[in-house]
């Protein structure tokens, strides 16, 4: 065991008894870690350096913990807070509750003159990354806190191709920021495979008591980064686009996707190529530099923008 693993252990032992007092013991933090009940014992031993951790009825409770530090300097304190505040009012990183709690602490300590560079600065700074579907604030709350507990949960699920409501177990693996709202992926029982679905959809949720076992050959970045942005679970297309030299030096500069190969030709264009789950996400991007791309594979692709070009080119004509 690495030092590394050890403190990441120690963190996820603090986070799962802090966020369920009274609902894990020595067992259940064994079977979670895959470790000996000694291996628990002595990490509670060691997080007991840093406060007090009472024992209820065999289940561990987080009374007081100092393991934050608290000497930041103005920069850190300005980053901290600038990165906080911009999270908390754009995306509502869940748990959004603790995050404002949070942020309300920082606040309540700056000093004066910190605080008067940190309000100036907030007006200098501007993200471009908005929250476009709203969902329900609790629900992303629980996803958030299912997803660190390794709970299953239970979903009424709104889908609107079939404009119906569906009732589903999730297994929440992870949740993602994507094209202005939040996404979940996790194993569905219903499907019985991993699928994504769309927090504003989820219309009631209930967190059940049984833990499920998160994959170890499971990565929520590795996952993802299957399919050109969300879409994972489709079949894998070898996409390749040639740029015109008009646009081929912008294209050159840009990395769109972490397994994409760019290749500049002879001519001045640039030729793209990537392996990604479907097409249907990618040909909404292809579309957006209109006649200055051309998809030279696959044909599937090729065809479905050529057809939605001539109909873009009907509703003009």
């Amino acid at each position: 065991m690495t030092l590394e693993e050890q403190f990441f252990r120690l963190i996820k032992t603090l986070q799962l008894i802090e966020r369920e007092p009274g609902e894990w013991d020595a067992a259940a933090l064994e079977v979670e870690f895959n470790v000996g009940h000694a291996t628990v014992e002595r990490d509670i031993r060691i997080l007991r350096q840093w406060g007090t951790i009472e024992r209820k009825k065999g289940c561990f409770v987080v009374k007081d913990m100092k393991f934050m530090p608290r000497n930041f300097t103005s920069s850190e304190t300005l980053a901290l807070v600038l990165a906080g505040s911009m999270i908390a009012s754009r995306i509502e990183m869940p748990p959004s509750d603790s995050l404002r709690s949070a942020m309300k602490k920082i606040d309540s300590v700056l000093p004066e003159q910190v605080d008067t560079m940190i309000r100036r600065m907030q007006k200098r700074f501007s993200i471009g990354v908005d929250l476009v579907r709203e969902c329900n604030s609790e629900i992303l709350n629980s996803i958030s806190k299912a997803v660190s507990s390794h709970r299953t949960v239970e979903i009424s699920y709104y889908v609107p191709g079939r404009n119906e409501i569906t009732r589903r177990k999730v297994d929440p693996y992870g949740l993602t920021f994507r094209f202005g709202t939040w996404y979940v992926i996790g194993y569905c029982h219903l499907r019985d495979g991993v699928r994504t679905f769309a927090v504003d959809r989820v219309k009631s949720l209930k967190t059940t008591q049984k833990r499920f076992v998160y994959p170890g050959d499971f990565h929520l970045e590795e996952y993802l980064e299957r399919g050109w942005r969300l879409q994972a679970n489709a079949e894998p297309e070898h996409i390749v686009l040639r740029f015109s030299p008009a646009i081929a030096p912008l294209i050159m500069e840009c990395k769109f996707h972490p397994h994409q190969k760019l290749t500049l030709q002879d001519d001045g264009a640039a030729l793209f190529e990537v392996t990604v789950a479907g097409v249907d996400e990618i040909k909404h991007w292809v579309l957006g530099y209109g006649d200055k791309v051309e998809v030279i594979g696959p044909q599937s692709l090729r065809d479905s923008v050529a057809a939605t070009a001539r109909n873009m080119a009907a509703v003009y004509s």
